[in-house]
């Protein structure tokens, strides 16, 4: 019997289609694969159901979580730590999957696996009869990820799962599973200090963004990056990091949302002052007068439009109001398979969030193999092979998309199909 088969005995339901098994079904039957055998590369080898108990004020809060251990046929399983009150299984899953395809397609030695939390501040927040205070929400999530760290020992201590930064999580939390291993080459993504730590991590995914979408519009597509119309969804690590590249690339960024709202500005905005401002209110909203909604933002004429906050939200009711001349998926899987095919009908560029946003997983990498070797590198160097691998995955994939006549982002899962593939035969995982 297949995985697919036995997974939904387990959980009484059918994973939804989402893109990355929808292309990677289409690409494994042009490959010319089995059925079982296609099924097996896109479905989890493991999945671990956490219950995370914490507590505070002589009260237990129990929230639940997930850690889906991917493939692991090219390396260790590698993915993130996402805490948000909307995580369920499937996403966890999706998002595991992606990173297998994200490592493959750029040939980092690791495989995917992600953990995702669903934390729900609203209902904490009753539950403790609390009022809304940021402190406690950090003390909360560091809590949460050291009871983690407890659960999936195992896991870490011998480097079959390697947690990094997500939604939700940033150093400080990587800093709290590192305090339970001890060893520095278990977690990455770790502060700038501490045994371990990587220059340039922090930035790595934006900087890696702001530098695929340079050399697809120069180099690709032959058009000019300064002075382009920038539109950013998502102000977090990744958003505000990508803004400040291309800001420092010469592009005009003139809109920017968040959780909480948008900002626009025709004739560009100053991102560093924007930082600052971010720094003191937590958000972007009224750095500028004029405001701007997402639904407005996607309909915004650009050169580029940037999706770099969660997943879905391009879909089947909007793609086709997109005015932009290319989109870059900074996001996860940020646009659907019903609103990836509306692009692809209207010939617009994408480039997939497997290559877009590898800086961090390819930056991760280095951090990995640097603890175990406790051989230090610089930022630039860091830089240096973000730019390499981006650029040599995405020429790549623009070659196969030309040839074949297929998007990018078919392309790109190609390309780490064949590798996820090859590397399970010679493993004799299939």
């Amino acid at each position: 019997m297949s995985l697919k088969g036995k997974m939904e005995n387990v959980l009484l339901q059918e994973e939804p289609l989402t893109r990355s098994g929808f292309l990677m079904k289409k690409v494994g039957e042009k490959m010319g694969l089995e059925k079982e055998i296609i099924e097996d590369i896109i479905n989890p080898q493991h999945i671990l159901i956490l219950r995370l108990p914490v507590k505070f004020w002589g009260k237990v809060y129990v929230t639940w979580g997930c850690v889906v251990l991917h493939n692991n046929a090219r390396g260790p399983y590698k993915g993130g730590v996402r805490i948000a009150p909307d995580v369920n299984i499937w996403e966890t899953m999706e998002l595991a999957r992606l990173m297998s395809l994200k490592t493959a397609v750029t040939e980092i030695e690791f495989g995917g696996g992600k953990t995702g939390i669903r934390l729900n501040m609203e209902e904490v927040y009753k539950f403790f009869k609390k009022e809304k205070d940021r402190n406690f929400e950090k003390t909360l999530h560091l809590d949460i990820c050291e009871e983690l760290s407890y659960q999936i020992n195992r896991y870490l201590m011998d480097h079959t799962y390697i947690p990094a930064p997500d939604m939700g999580s940033g150093p400080e939390e990587m800093a709290f599973i590192y305090n339970q291993t001890h060893d520095p080459a278990t977690v990455t993504g770790k502060p700038e200090g501490i045994a371990g730590w990587l220059p340039g991590r922090k930035e790595s995914t934006g900087y890696g963004c702001s530098y695929a979408t340079k050399i697809f519009m120069e180099e690709i597509l032959g058009a000019k990056l300064k002075n382009a119309r920038v539109g950013i969804q998502g102000f977090g690590n990744v958003g505000s990091n990508l803004a400040l590249y291309l800001y420092q690339m010469g592009a005009k960024v003139i809109g920017i949302t968040d959780l909480y709202g948008g900002i626009y500005d025709e004739n560009g905005i100053d991102i560093p002052s924007l930082f600052e401002y971010v720094k003191k209110n937590y958000t972007v909203k009224e750095f500028k007068k004029e405001s701007i909604t997402n639904e407005q933002l996607f309909s915004l004429d650009l050169d580029v439009l940037i999706p770099a906050a969660t997943g879905h939200v391009i879909n089947e009711t909007n793609a086709s109001k997109i005015k932009a001349k290319i989109i870059v998926e900074a996001a996860n899987s940020p646009i659907t398979k019903e609103g990836m095919e509306i692009l692809n009908e209207r010939k617009m560029p994408v480039i997939p969030d497997i290559i877009a946003n590898s800086g961090g997983v390819i930056a991760s990498m280095e951090e990995y193999s640097r603890s175990l070797s406790a051989i230090k590198i610089s930022k630039e160097d860091v830089f240096g092979i973000i730019r390499k691998k981006i650029e040599d995955s995405l020429r790549m994939t623009c070659e196969i998309s030309k040839e074949e006549r297929i998007s990018y982002p078919e392309a790109a899962i190609q390309i780490a199909m064949v590798r996820i593939y090859d590397a399970m035969k010679k493993r004799y995982h299939i």
